[in-house]
């Protein structure tokens, strides 16, 4: 997996995660599970709303721990810059 943390999209991104979740901006590392951070869905709702504002676009999910698309920071973050990637497209 490409390093998506090294992204300069990826300290806005983070920002926002912290801010919406409450989680410690330095507990956001790659390989931090969302579970394991204690992030439950309905925040994880209110942050991608928050990033799809900030950066004006619609990211699409599949929100539950049950076959999510994003289990790690890494997944999640990569998946948000992609969808910026496709939208500057």
């Amino acid at each position: 997996m490409p390093d998506v943390f090294s992204d300069p999209r990826c300290a806005a991104i983070l920002d926002i995660v912290a801010t919406e979740t409450g989680v410690a901006r330095a507990a956001l590392v790659p390989e931090a599970t969302l579970d394991g951070l204690g992030i439950p869905s309905l925040d994880l709702i209110h942050t991608l709303f928050a990033i799809e504002t900030h950066f004006d676009v619609e990211i699409p999910t599949v929100i539950g721990r049950e076959g999510a698309e994003f289990v790690t920071m890494g997944d999640l973050v990569g998946h948000i810059l992609a969808t910026l990637d496709r939208a500057a497209a």
